[in-house]
């Protein structure tokens, strides 16, 4: 093989290693973008095994948000309000609600609150995690969502 040879396979190789660090890179970037579940969401990866117990594994995972306990109270039943404060305590200041979609009875979640009317099962489970001790504080049954819980973004 002569110089220009050489010179050009080195080349070839140098530029082929470059292109393969610029791909990975690349990749590396979009991936780390979609490591979370939301920018206000993402604190409540820990209480999604918490939440999923809570239903025993039962129904679709319907969503995931990051709210105050207030704003599940305010958008439900009056009774429900009383017990999420007094469950929630007053130090907790933001809860993860994790929704399921499917047909659920008081008796199959863990600490159930029911709204009226409930009538045998319930088409969505709610389950309210407290943040950061990652602690069940009730099982919504209900036949509606008190809160929308999807995101309006890309890739969502």
């Amino acid at each position: 093989m002569d110089r220009a040879a050489i010179r050009r396979s080195r080349r070839a190789r140098l530029g082929l290693s470059g292109l393969v660090v610029v791909i990975g890179v690349t990749l590396a970037a979009c991936t780390s973008a979609r490591n979370t579940l939301g920018t206000s969401s993402s604190q409540c990866y820990q209480a999604l095994p918490v939440a999923a117990g809570a239903v025993h594994r039962r129904g679709e995972f319907a969503g995931v948000r990051l709210v105050p306990p207030s704003v599940l109270a305010e958008k439900s039943h009056e009774r429900l309000r009383s017990v999420l404060a007094t469950r929630a305590g007053a130090g907790v200041e933001r809860v993860c609600a994790v929704a399921y979609r499917g047909s659920f009875k008081l008796d199959q979640v863990a600490r159930p609150i029911a709204i009226p009317p409930v009538v045998g099962a319930g088409g969505y489970a709610v389950v309210v995690v407290s943040v950061p001790a990652n602690r069940v504080l009730a099982t919504f049954v209900l036949d509606h969502l008190p809160i929308s819980f999807r995101h309006n973004g890309f890739g969502t």
